[in-house]
């Protein structure tokens, strides 16, 4: 038998059982007693046998119908505890956010603390990877991600476009002579950074030098770097100065770990998103994280900062 029964009538026989009559099967499901009867009969109907039998006492279950009880029975318990989860997730105040490691490290997580000062009974878990997760298929409600990775999903929205510019920690700038003009980088060491064939990477030094007027046969390549963050952390130490992204050095200028050099700022080649899984919109906080990022995310967009361009010097 591949077809299922008709699920109230399953209800209402696993009530028969459960309360040991039809009267007191109607009362908890307040129907009356012919519709559990009816409903029972249904039941009987589909799987051609009966399941219950007149008695002396009232009624008792047949031999296939004390067979057929605990599979009803379970059924029910499972779709009451499917019910309760459903009820529990859509109550919950506790977020789970995936994204790339050096957004984790360099953008997300000092946002994060200002979300948990306005949202205090809220949770977050931040889980960092590298390959996109399938949200359909997991507990993460959000994902922030880069570029044409936004095809792995089937709900996103562009948070913002990043742009690069020059970097440096002051301890390296101290005692050396004064930057004054876009060559005179090249007295210290350019620290560099490659995705991979498979990413959109951001534009090099070549292309920022190359806007100044400098000729790339002069740009030397001292490091190069697979993730943005472990190059702007040895340009935090003083290693050399580093073509950094806006979003992941914006706390380092603003405690003056780092300073910003020159004047030009490039846009990344790809846009920054958003996606989310189908249920996290319906959290009592989910659809209010997605808002203030989004939000948040503006102040970082190359557009929405463009008069900043001009950028201040060193």
């Amino acid at each position: 038998m591949s077809a299922l029964p008709p699920l109230r009538a399953v209800q209402v026989f696993e009530a028969v059982g459960r309360c040991g009559g039809i009267t007191a099967a109607a009362d908890e499901l307040g129907v009356s007693p012919g519709a559990v009867t009816q409903q029972i009969h249904l039941l009987e109907s589909f799987l051609n046998t009966r399941l219950i039998q007149r008695s002396g006492r009232g009624i008792e279950l047949t031999r296939w119908g004390s067979l057929y009880l605990p599979y009803a029975r379970a059924a029910m318990d499972q779709l009451r505890r499917g019910g309760r989860e459903v009820g529990r997730a859509r109550r919950s105040n506790h977020l789970t956010v995936s994204t790339l490691p050096s957004l984790t490290n360099r953008w997300l997580s000092p946002l994060l603390f200002t979300w948990r000062d306005s949202q205090p009974k809220t949770s977050l878990h931040i889980d960092s990877a590298e390959a996109e997760p399938a949200l359909h298929e997991s507990d993460i409600d959000f994902r922030i991600s880069y570029g044409t990775r936004s095809r792995f999903h089937q709900r996103y929205q562009t948070l913002f476009t990043d742009y690069v510019f020059p970097v440096g920690s002051p301890a390296l700038l101290a005692g050396k002579p004064p930057i004054k003009r876009p060559a005179d980088m090249l007295r210290f060491p350019l620290l560099w950074t490659d995705w991979g064939p498979d990413e959109d990477s951001p534009p090099t030094w070549r292309e920022w030098f190359a806007q100044e007027g400098v000729s790339s046969a002069d740009i030397p390549c001292d490091m190069t770097y697979w993730l943005s963050s472990a190059m702007i952390d040895a340009a935090a130490e003083g290693l050399g100065l580093a073509l950094a992204q806006h979003s992941m050095v914006a706390s380092a200028l603003a405690t003056g770990t780092l300073v910003r050099l020159g004047e030009r700022s490039i846009p990344m080649p790809q846009p920054y998103f958003l996606g989310w899984n189908g249920t996290a919109l319906d959290r009592p906080v989910g659809a209010s994280f997605q808002a203030w990022l989004i939000n948040e995310a503006r102040r970082f967009d190359w557009q929405a900062a463009a008069p900043l361009h001009a950028g201040r010097t060193v």
